[in-house]
Parts: structure tokens; sequence; C-alpha cells
């Protein structure tokens, strides 16, 4: 079987529409003009290979899933008002449980991978074109195994 990054992550991407009613936008590239919040982006951060033996080798690819929450469109983060900051991490909380766990589901990714891995968030603020926004990246680890044809 080849590899297919790309529909990978359009499997990623149809799941997050799929599963997490909440989120607005969901985009295969790095942008900054959302339709609407949440909004994520889902881009291909890295693969591994291991070779298991001459016939067998597991290809990891890793992909970055940001979450955006819009705040206020303010010019410092320092005068963003707390009401905001709390509702964006509220909102953000939610959806970052709801998409860690869907990906939890060992067959999460059944179609295109062998299993999967989310890994813990980082999160943090960004300025957008929409103003100050709430972020969080998720790791998502797709793993396929691979035979060989010598």
């Amino acid at each position: 079987m080849a590899t297919n990054i790309n529909g990978i992550k359009s499997t990623i991407m149809q799941k997050i529409s799929d599963d997490i009613t909440t989120v607005q936008d969901v985009s295969a590239y790095e942008k900054s003009g959302f339709t609407g919040f949440p909004a994520v982006t889902v881009v291909c951060s890295g693969n591994e290979n291991d070779y298991w033996s001459t016939a067998e080798n597991k290809r990891q690819f890793s992909f970055t899933i940001r979450i955006y929450q819009q705040m206020e469109q303010k010019p410092d983060l320092g005068d963003v008002s707390d009401n905001a900051k709390q509702q964006a991490e509220d909102i953000l909380g939610r959806v970052v449980s709801e998409i860690i766990d869907s990906f939890d589901d060992v067959n999460a990714l059944s179609e295109v991978a062998d299993y999967c891995r989310a890994v813990p968030s980082v999160w943090g603020y960004c300025k957008i074109s929409a103003g100050w926004a709430r972020t969080a990246e998720i790791k998502i680890s797709a793993i396929k195994l691979f035979n060989i044809t010598i």
C-alpha cells in the first residue's frame, strides 16, 4: 500500500468536522482568516519510519491540530478583557477535550492507518486577522504498517 499523507489529513479533518459540532471552520493549512470560531487547522508536521524486518516497515505520520478561539480585537493582549479570556478558555477547554476523546478510539483512523495516538496539547495566545485568539495544539500520530515486497 502506498503512502497517502493527504488522505490521512483529509480523514482527520473529516473526523473533526463530524465529531466536534461546535467547530465552525476546519482548514488543511495554516491560515489566519477564519469563517467562524472555534476554528481548526490540520497540518502535517513530520514523519518517521521504523524497519521491523526486511519485509515490514512501520511509518508514523505526525499532524498538528491547532484550535483557535477568538477573543477581542485589541492592540495588545493585556488590553483583552478578563471576560473574553474566560469565555475563550472555557470554549477551548471543551473543544480540546472533545478532539482528544474523539481520537482516543483505537479505530479513529482505521480507514487510513492501523492506529493513532493523540498526545497532550500545548496552549497559548496568538494574534490573527480577527484579533487575539486563545490557541491549543494537539499532536496526532497516525501509524501505518507496511509489508514490503522484494
